[in-house]
């Protein structure tokens, strides 16, 4: 009997633990738990197609209009205060808040009253042809006395008379080819260099490693005109003659007087004698100035992979040839330096379950002149985006995750804006941020989309751009009916041609201080041109002529091409903020990891045995991880997404990846480049980047891959 009702106990005490349990999971959870439930929903779709829906095309339109109508190079009181007012009054009204972050920083200028330029010098002193100190006004919207004249930002001024040698794109091996190949020596010559391959400032740093003492830059038809110079702009949408680059030619990120460290109130600066400035003068001029030059150089033709399309025999100097053997070239460059504040505006979007975590927007502000491509086209974008956003708000939407907009300024001088954030608040936002999505330009073209992205997000690049519908229509009738059908049919990978190309991160936009400092994983899109063009960039890069009537006109009619770039910008991002489990994909990035292994074996694996050294190890790593990548896929999987903790635990595995990869040390000892996993030494000149990297696999750190 006494047995009998132990028995009983123990079946009572099971059935109820079994009736608790059943109890405890469907029945409807205390309101005050109720969030638990919630959280473990991914963001409801609707909210997808209804933004998708609000975003307008005329909208885009309009914020082009305002932010273009007029000048607005960093510091300026039209970038500083009338842009920076608007887009915080905006964000302040329409999100959840906003704030300016102010810094005090270098920035460089030409003198209005006293413009630079080049001519030849007769042995007498008489200047002739000399190249024109402003750009030519081809339309009344360029006519603004604001427009700042053609300059390189941070060349030292000066007046430099000597021998003029053309040295075609200016690397490493363009100059090593003149001094080695055809005995040259170049100290005290002026070298002219055309615009494209590798970052100005480069060339100009190339250039007086190797002895000359000033530099003249300017855009060949080559790289910048298709076709005959008879459909360069207002006509078409190439680059004419009179228009002129101007650009940074500082090789540092952020303010050069506080490196490392914010140019707030308290800071430290630097006297400008001893930071690390380019040496010397350098001034852009146009081909139609260009010619006058090369088409008087004395001395061998150059090979023909240094012949640009001007009607002339390319020659590489030094000197002029008879009647002007006697003359020298004379660069003018009445270029300063000033200390300017800036401005940085944030608005943001609180998230409702993970307000800590931040999916991060930006795009930069400032413009050398009315900046209607770069970089307004993506502030119009980005505003539309926000506006957007804020409808969702009103419908009832909050993203799980907090989303940051950011508008930085002082881009074009260096990534200044964006550089000073990360140095201020580096930690918050190491810690905190989730994925950094850049649009620097929202348009370079018309033709396809370009994406560049760390691997561990091209898998949500390609979904977002699945849903977004083909702004061209003749790709519709061919039946491509996303972004991504014309996309994968343009640019397709060569890896696998069933997916799109997704280009490699380098440090040409404000991405690259969350990648590369902080390693944030960072993406950046824009529509572009067709790739069968061999431009070094869009036509009117850095130009007068980039204005509303170009990008109107002749490069997006209706604004169709924005809209969708807005579209993509905006699915990605809440994907991001929306979704329990993040979308990240770290198989792929193994994957590319051991592709680029085995893309390094084969490009460079003889040279390394000449020094002795294998890739046994490096091979055996990428292993390793990629067997990690897939347990930690295979746990995703699996995850009980109604376990909180658990969920939290993943996405932060799953966001500090990234962050694996940073090397405190720096690349080559570069601290503002620290993603990095493998570098090896070639040769005396440079450092190749042979690093297993899925950012700039392959690039060369002394010619560099920016593009500002």
């Amino acid at each position: 009997m006494h047995r009998m009702k132990i028995l009983g106990l123990i079946a009572l005490s099971l059935a109820s633990l079994i009736i608790g349990i059943l109890i405890g999971h469907f029945a409807i959870i205390p309101p005050q738990l109720s969030w638990l439930r919630k959280m473990s929903k991914d963001g409801d779709l609707k909210y997808s197609k209804q933004l998708h829906q609000e975003i307008q095309a005329e909208e885009i339109h309009k914020n082009l209009q305002f932010f273009s109508r007029r000048p607005h190079i960093a510091g300026s009181l039209q970038d500083e205060e009338v842009l920076v007012n608007y887009i915080h009054n905006t964000w302040k009204s329409s999100l959840d808040g906003s704030k300016i972050y102010n810094y005090t920083v270098l920035l460089s200028y030409p003198n209005a009253s006293d413009p630079n330029y080049v001519a030849i010098l007769s042995p007498d002193g008489v200047e002739s042809d000399i190249s024109d100190k402003v750009e030519k006004i081809l339309s009344p919207d360029q006519n603004d006395s604001t427009v700042v004249n053609p300059f390189n930002a941070y060349s030292p001024p000066g007046v430099i008379v000597g021998d003029p040698v053309y040295v075609n794109y200016g690397t490493v091996e363009d100059f090593q080819y003149l001094t080695r190949n055809l005995s040259m020596n170049l100290t005290g010559t002026v070298a002219i260099a055309r615009y494209g391959k590798i970052f100005r400032g480069d060339k100009v740093n190339n250039a007086g490693n190797f002895g000359c003492t000033g530099v003249i830059l300017y855009s060949d038809p080559a790289d910048y005109v298709v076709g005959s110079l008879d459909r360069v702009y207002p006509v078409d949408w190439w680059l004419p003659g009179t228009g002129a680059q101007r650009g940074t030619v500082l090789i540092s990120d952020g303010d050069p007087r506080t490196p490392f460290y914010p140019s707030t109130d308290s800071a430290f600066f630097l006297d400008e004698k001893d930071i690390k400035l380019p040496k010397i003068p350098v001034t852009p001029i146009g081909y139609n100035d260009a010619v006058k030059y090369l088409s008087k150089l004395s001395g061998n033709e150059v090979p023909n992979a240094w012949k640009g399309n001007l009607d002339i025999t390319y020659r590489v100097g030094p000197g002029f040839a008879s009647p002007y053997e006697a003359s020298k070239i004379k660069l003018y460059v009445k270029t300063y330096n000033e200390p300017k504040t800036i401005r940085n505006v944030f608005g943001f979007i609180e998230g409702q379950y993970e307000p800590d975590r931040y999916v991060v927007l930006g795009n930069h502000r400032d413009a050398w002149v009315f900046g209607a491509i770069d970089p307004s086209s993506g502030t119009a974008t980005m505003m539309e985006l926000s506006r957007a956003l804020s409808k969702l708000l009103q419908k009832g939407w909050r993203p799980r995750r907090s989303i940051l907009l950011c508008s930085w300024g002082a881009e074009e001088y260096g990534l200044i804006g964006s550089t000073e954030n990360i140095e201020e608040m580096g930690k918050v936002l190491g810690s905190r941020a989730v994925a950094y999505l850049n649009v620097d330009l929202a348009l370079a073209g018309n033709s396809t989309l370009r994406a560049l992205a760390t691997p561990i997000l091209h898998q949500l690049l390609f979904e977002a751009a699945k849903k977004v519908e083909n702004p061209n229509p003749d790709e519709i009738k061919a039946g491509r009916k996303t972004v991504y059908d014309t996309w994968v049919k343009s640019l397709p990978s060569s890896h696998d041609p069933n997916v799109p190309r997704v280009g490699e991160l380098g440090s040409g936009s404000d991405y690259a201080p969350f990648l590369q400092i902080i390693g944030v994983s960072s993406a950046d899109v824009r529509y572009n041109y067709d790739p069968k063009y061999s431009l070094s960039s869009y036509p009117m890069y850095h130009s007068v002529y980039e204005t509303v009537d170009l990008v109107s006109r002749l490069m997006d009619r209706g604004f169709y091409y924005h809209q969708a770039v807005a579209r993509i910008w905006g699915e990605m991002a809440l994907r991001l903020a929306d979704d329990v489990i993040l979308q990240f994909d770290c198989v792929q990035y193994a994957e590319t990891l051991h592709r680029i292994v085995k893309d390094v074996q084969t490009s460079y694996g003889p040279k390394l045995l000449e020094h002795n050294i294998n890739l046994n190890s490096v091979k055996k790593a990428a292993d390793e991880f990629l067997e990690a990548a897939k347990a930690l896929q295979s746990r995703i999987e699996k995850i009980n997404r109604e376990n909180p903790l658990e969920v939290r635990k993943i996405n932060d595995q799953l966001m500090q990846l990234e962050r694996a990869f940073i090397d405190p040390l720096g690349v080559t000892g570069n601290l503002h480049y620290r993603q990095c996993q493998l570098v090896i030494h070639i040769d005396d000149h440079c450092t190749k980047n042979l690093k297993i990297s899925p950012w700039s696999y392959g690039k060369n750190i002394c010619n560099g891959d920016r593009e500002l």
